[in-house]
């Protein structure tokens, strides 16, 4: 089976859209989620594209520099992984009153919360000038999902 580079299996839209969105999100400290799939929107003239789609994305793209870092440099990768905020932990039933202010600690992870991995993974994305046409985009999409798969011989997303 072929399938052509900008596709994606299982994805409505082709990769330099995804490409696109996840890299305004990481390099323009100003723009959330929101906007980024507002001015994804506005690029590719499409009718949808949440910002949800904007947050998966970032996840595919993060786990697979991480893949591609675990396989160039093995441990130092691990670095990479373990950066930001630790996961609130479940506490012991015995400790009811712990696991109360665990609980009213969680909330939604604010720009400044995300900033460091943000900033890890502007420079794993393709760089994209603010006035670049939609071919340039593809165009430089199809260079970084060619040179992405010669690396590491795997699919991007």
């Amino acid at each position: 089976m072929v399938i052509p580079w900008f596709l994606i299996p299982g994805r409505p839209y082709p990769v330099q859209v995804y490409l696109f969105a996840c890299e305004l999100y990481s390099s323009v400290p100003e723009i959330g989620q929101r906007g980024a799939a507002k001015a994804t929107r506005a690029k590719f003239k499409l009718d949808t594209f949440s910002h949800s789609t904007v947050s998966r994305s970032f996840k595919s793209f993060e786990k697979a520099h991480k893949l591609a870092l675990e396989k160039r440099f093995g441990e130092e990768a691990k670095v990479f992984a373990t950066e930001g905020p630790a996961p609130i932990r479940a506490a012991a039933s015995t400790d009811i009153k712990a696991a109360e202010g665990a609980r009213s600690e969680r909330r939604f992870p604010s720009a400044a919360d995300t900033a460091m991995r943000r900033g890890n993974m502007a420079k794993f994305f393709p760089k994209y000038h603010c006035g670049a046409k939609r071919s340039d985009i593809e165009s430089t999409s199809s260079q970084f999902v060619k040179g992405w798969h010669e690396k590491t011989m795997r699919m991007l997303l």
